[in-house]
């Protein structure tokens, strides 16, 4: 399934946070390195001792987060014939959230922005759930082409890319650069039509999830004894999102969106990689909704 540059973007518009009393509150870093040209009308991109990133060598840059958001959505759209991911639910609930530099309004902050479009599915890779069969290995109740975990009760790391994929990332330097530029999350692009599994989850792009609401049942250390994901599955208000660590590969959009079109891809602005990690609870934050 594709996403267009404005589904994949604009879709954290309600914000729900740890706590009642405290808007945003949480804990995670996001670091790397980051290249931005034309950053300001002072030139590209540097970082604070004075070095300017280049598309080859790019300069360090935190997105030092102290604000984290997040927004549980129902899925109004209706397939008929199932979901496009798993073709086994109707409609699919997603969840955005969202790492910032400051509690400010979109345009006047850095932002980074997971977008989980299939929570059924990062959920089941979550669980962990194994089917026994009778004199054959277990299977698993999850898609190896997304999902890789390293143990039964370890963190369940799932592939990021905005082709097919389950989850989609964007990096949005709004206040360290005056000009709008975004950096998506990149993986290797689908061979004629047909998604890869890679070997231990070694993609371009990944987020590793120890708590996506209700999904872990660690306590279960049999994968087998686990129960199935509910097709309609949602992280709701007061679960816990807690990622242990993530890694990106940072590109250009409008790179991204002309290799989806299968159009020459013009001179990438903006590029780099970063790692973090991210824990906090959803509650409903009357401060950070955009509508009531």
């Amino acid at each position: 399934m594709r996403t267009s540059k404005s589904a994949r973007f604009g879709l954290v518009v309600v914000a729900v946070t740890l706590s009642a009393c405290s808007v945003g509150q949480g804990v995670g870093e996001a670091s790397g390195s980051l290249y931005v040209l034309s950053c300001s009308p002072k030139g590209d991109y540097c970082d604070s001792t004075g070095v300017c990133g280049t598309a080859s060598a790019p300069a360090f840059y935190s997105l030092n987060p102290d604000f984290f958001a997040g927004e549980p959505i129902n899925q109004l759209t209706q397939f008929p014939n199932g979901s496009p991911l798993s073709g086994s639910q109707p409609e699919m609930n997603r969840i955005t959230i969202r790492l910032q530099n400051s509690g400010k309004q979109l345009e006047n902050t850095d932002a980074l922005f997971f977008d989980v479009v299939d929570s059924y599915e990062v959920a089941r890779c979550v669980r962990g759930r194994e089917i026994a069969v009778a004199g054959q290995p277990n299977l698993h109740d999850y898609d190896d082409r997304y999902c890789f975990r390293a143990s039964a009760t370890g963190p369940a790391r799932v592939r990021i890319s905005v082709e097919a994929g389950y989850i989609h990332s964007t990096l949005s330097p709004r206040m360290t650069c005056t000009r709008p530029v975004d950096a998506t999350a990149t993986d290797v692009l689908p061979i004629n039509g047909v998604v890869q599994i890679v070997d231990n989850g070694a993609w371009e792009s990944w987020v590793e999830f120890v708590a996506f609401g209700s999904a872990a049942q660690n306590e279960q250390p049999d994968p087998t004894a686990r129960s199935a994901i509910s097709p309609d599955f949602k992280v709701d208000l007061n679960q816990r999102l807690y990622a242990s660590a993530f890694s990106l590969t940072l590109q250009d959009e409008k790179v991204v969106t002309a290799q989806e079109d299968l159009l020459p891809p013009p001179s990438p602005d903006i590029g780099g990689a970063l790692t973090g990690n991210f824990d906090f609870d959803l509650k409903r934050g009357q401060g950070a909704q955009i509508f009531p």
